[in-house]
C-alpha cells in the first residue's frame, strides 16, 4: 500500500496538466466566441440583403407607376 499512497500525493506532474487544460479551455472558448460572432454576422449580413432587395423592389416598383 505504500506505493499507492506514493501515487496519490506525487503531484510532479500537476502544473503542466493544469496549463494544457488551461490552454484547451482557452482555445475552445475562443473558437466558441469566433463561432457566435461569425453567426451574429453572418445574420447581420443576411438582414441587411432582405432590406436592400425589399428597397429595390420598392424603387422598381415605384418608377414603373411613374410614366
Amino acid at each position: 500500500m505504500a506505493d499507492n499512497d506514493d501515487l496519490l500525493h506525487d503531484n510532479h506532474a500537476g502544473p503542466l496538466v493544469e496549463e494544457s487544460l488551461l490552454l484547451g479551455i482557452a482555445v475552445v472558448t475562443v473558437s466558441i466566441v469566433i463561432a457566435v460572432i461569425l453567426q451574429a454576422t453572418g445574420w447581420a449580413q443576411d438582414v441587411v440583403t432582405s432590406l436592400l432587395q425589399l428597397l429595390e423592389n420598392s424603387w422598381s416598383d415605384f418608377t414603373g407607376l411613374v410614366p
